[in-house]
């Protein structure tokens, strides 16, 4: 990858260098190694190498570029360690906004969460500013409110949509090239950053809108199937659904418990992955407990998968998921007259979104030269409920001595039907795979 001479005097600013112990993989991947050890600060800069390809197929004079290719080196540079399980926790607990954040470090504001942005990383500052204000940066005419709009989304951007867009843009073709290179997966020879640079090309812009171009379909029809495979990869993963339900409970529990001298603070977004670990979770007594098995690879079993369907059922799993954990729990041990597990030690819930089958909207296409596609698919969630022991434990008989009780498949419809209380609206079924 080769960059402009401002781009290249940036790639050693420390709000970047901060994500090269950041994940893109957001937990250690153990059924996809080298998949976890792909950071946000390669990715980083992969956005912005194919946003300078997507800019000269474009035609963009060099400020646009060179604005463009800013939004792509910073989009992740606010992500937490962990990064969603993270901002979940830092959202509920003090309102974090990811990219209310990132758009302050961009401009150089000091916002509610990067009050000391200047020490980001290691002590140092982040160097977008300065060098936004140096002479080469001042002839071409940068703007950083303008690449705070693009690197966020900002509807009123045309441009945002190649960075932060609702359908294919520069981040998830990157995002998905390089998981399924890392991840060892194959399809038809494809050569996965030939098809990066060749999407990179498939974006046109026409009366202020991004849209795509109808001789590239294969290429998107090829990004969409590998985007279908290696979600599906990961879903197929147990053990890791597991680590990062381990991982969110962890978080969670620095969030919950204050009376403790380690617990969670607004501006812990600032951390790279092993410095949250070392300094935090494993230094807190309940979440050291959870974090060391997951450090061990010793995953909590899982104890029922659900497939849970309808619009808005992410925010409502996420809203709900200590009901559920609490709901599920209880009914265990009702079932099976337990006495080895508080409820709250019993189960871990944790949701995947269902990002696979999606297609561009009709309205994003140049002409009509394109196959008829059904364009609405219905919002879904995978939700994963995960037990310390394979839901075993002891129960009192009748004449007081104490039995071994084990978690049955027949058990499951009641389950189900827990879960579905807490679902008015939605539709839950077992996961099929």
């Amino acid at each position: 990858m080769k960059f402009p001479p401002l781009i290249m005097d940036l790639l050693d600013c420390p709000g970047l260098l901060r994500l090269r112990d950041v994940r893109m993989a957001n937990n250690q991947f153990y059924a996809f190694p080298a998949f976890a050890n792909a950071s946000r600060y390669e990715h980083s800069l992969g956005v912005c190498y194919l946003s300078g390809l997507c800019a000269d197929h474009l035609g963009l004079p060099e400020k646009e570029k060179v604005e463009l290719m800013l939004a792509g080196l910073y989009h992740d540079v606010g992500t937490p360690p962990f990064a969603h399980a993270m901002e979940e926790v830092l959202q509920a607990n003090f309102g974090f906004d990811h990219e209310e954040n990132l758009r302050n470090l961009i401009i150089g504001d000091t916002g509610e969460f990067d009050q000391d942005y200047a020490q980001i990383y290691l002590g140092q500052s982040l160097k977008l500013k300065s060098i936004c204000q140096s002479k080469k940066a001042r002839k071409l005419g940068i703007d950083s409110h303008r690449i705070a709009k693009i690197a966020v989304g900002d509807e009123q951007e045309e441009l945002s949509a190649l960075i932060n867009g609702s359908s294919m843009d520069l981040d998830n073709i990157d995002n998905i090239c390089r998981a399924v290179s890392a991840m060892g997966i194959l399809d038809e020879g494809i050569n996965f950053a030939e098809l990066a640079k060749d999407l990179a090309q498939s974006f046109v812009l026409c009366n202020g809108k991004i849209l795509y171009d109808p001789s590239h379909i294969k290429q998107i029809e090829q990004w969409i199937r590998l985007r279908d495979i290696q979600y599906t990869e990961i879903y197929k993963s147990l053990d890791d659904f597991s680590y990062q339900a381990m991982i969110k409970k962890a978080i969670r529990i620095l969030g919950e418990d204050e009376s403790n001298s380690i617990h969670l603070d607004k501006n812990f977004w600032k951390y790279t992955d092993a410095e949250f670990t070392q300094h935090y979770l494993l230094k807190n007594n309940e979440s050291r407990q959870l974090i060391e098995r997951v450090l061990l690879c010793k995953p909590y079993p899982c104890l029922a998968v659900l497939y849970i369907k309808g619009k808005g059922v992410n925010k409502h799993i996420n809203k709900n998921i200590r009901s559920i954990e609490s709901e599920v729990s209880m009914y265990i041990n009702e079932e099976m007259g337990l006495t080895r597990f508080a409820n709250q030690d019993l189960v871990l819930a944790n949701y995947y979104p269902d990002k696979r089958h999606r297609w561009i909207p009709l309205d994003r296409w140049v002409g009509s030269a394109i196959r008829n596609r059904e364009n609405v698919k219905e919002e879904a969630a995978i939700l994963g409920l995960f037990t310390p022991a394979r839901v075993v434990g002891y129960a009192a008989d009748k004449d007081g001595s104490r039995s071994l009780r084990r978690f049955d498949k027949n058990m499951l419809p009641g389950l189900i039907n827990k879960v579905q209380d807490l679902m008015i609206g939605f539709e839950v079924e077992e996961y099929d795979g």
